[in-house]
């Protein structure tokens, strides 16, 4: 995943991005170019900064940046003398296209930090994703390939941008014991409470008990309406990092299960006349979601809660979560239309262990009965 590259331990993947950005002298005055089809943590990161997002739409099959599009769908609010950084999004683990990427940045002169958040080992052209940039971040939140409660990570290729990164380390600090401790326990809650009949009611009550107080969040109000908070530049603990050496030891064995669980839904998928995901050539995905398009994603969803199934919204808006104000993290609505039709339709199946075949056979089995194709 990391190569000889040493990696650096965050309190969340966003943080990790943070981090990067100012290693990579991201400042006022200067624009950062990424996806519009993130969540909401991505921009902020970058506004935080006091930099500019520049959001650039995708394409409608995979959810990554589309490249045919990218030289004429900047835009006029794109500047190339003030752009610094092109943050390239490895959507639902399916690689983008790094070698026309890679391409356009080398002649714009960008960096390119890689949002591989959900794609712990998948591949482009036999390469990993995490290796092909100057810089990746990875998140290990609880809905990511391998879960620490919160945290993330990231890894850096430039030496360059790597001397700058350990000059600015110092100004996050490390989390208290407390913190690290409840996270822990709230890890442990996850293992013994994750089963996907129970997703619904869990992230219903983690949702409650963030608000008050009683449970860390992975979101904070400051960070859903774009302010920062006020202890945001934080690392990992140490409880943390001992859990994340471990899983990333033994990631082949969750990988397999992803893997597996993949070829079982698109086996379901096509015996009931449902739409499988054609990958570019040169990617190997390792799926964190399974995503499937539909013309009624807001009744799906419900009718989803209603019988136990569980079913992933990604993404709910070009700055998921958020339904509006989205001109707080500089998106102007209409600016990727592409980014915003697939919000209004796609859902998506988790991968992940837990996932039993009769659980999957059960979850295609409802989308059979109730999804709608799109333009149906």
């Amino acid at each position: 995943m990391t190569g000889n590259a040493p990696f650096y331990t965050f309190f969340k993947g966003r943080v990790a991005l943070h981090a990067l950005l100012r290693a990579a002298g991201v400042g006022p005055g200067d624009q950062v170019l990424l996806p519009g089809y993130t969540c909401v943590v991505v921009p902020n990161a970058v506004n935080y900064t006091g930099a500019e997002p520049v959001y650039l739409d995708v394409d409608p099959a995979t959810g990554n940046l589309d490249c045919d599009k990218l030289e004429d769908g900047l835009g006029p609010a794109w500047q190339s003398d003030r752009a610094k950084v092109l943050i390239v999004q490895h959507t639902y683990g399916i690689p983008a296209d790094m070698d026309r990427l890679g391409e356009f940045a080398r002649r714009h002169g960008l960096l390119i930090i890689e949002d591989a958040c959900h794609a712990l080992a998948s591949t482009w052209r036999g390469r990993p994703v995490g290796t092909l940039g100057d810089a990746a971040f990875f998140s290990s939140q609880w809905s990511k390939p391998v879960t620490t409660g919160l945290g993330g990570w990231c890894v850096v290729s430039s030496p360059d941008l790597r001397a700058k990164l350990e000059g600015v380390l110092p100004e996050y600090t490390r989390p208290g014991l407390g913190t690290g401790l409840m996270l822990e326990l709230q890890h442990l809650a996850f293992s013994l409470l994750n089963h996907p009949r129970l997703f619904w009611v869990i992230q219903g009550l983690y949702r409650t008990l963030g608000r008050m107080g009683l449970a860390i969040g992975s979101s904070t109000g400051d960070e859903l309406s774009c302010e920062r908070p006020v202890d945001y530049q934080k690392r990992m603990h140490p409880l943390q990092v001992r859990r994340l050496e471990r899983l990333l030891d033994g990631q082949d064995r969750f990988v397999a299960i992803r893997r597996r669980n993949t070829a079982l839904i698109e086996a379901a998928l096509q015996q009931a006349g449902l739409p499988t995901v054609r990958l570019p050539d040169g990617c190997d995905a390792v799926f964190l979601r399974y995503p499937l398009q539909v013309d009624n994603k807001v009744d799906l969803l419900e009718a989803a809660k209603r019988e136990r199934v569980r079913l992933g919204d990604w993404f709910l808006s070009p700055i998921h979560p958020n339904l509006d104000n989205w001109e707080l993290a500089g998106y102007i609505p209409g600016t990727c239309p592409v980014a915003e039709d697939l919000s209004r339709r796609v859902v998506n199946i988790p991968t992940g262990a837990g996932l039993s075949e009769t659980e999957i056979r059960r979850t295609v089995d409802f989308l059979a009965r109730n999804a709608k194709a799109p333009h149906a």
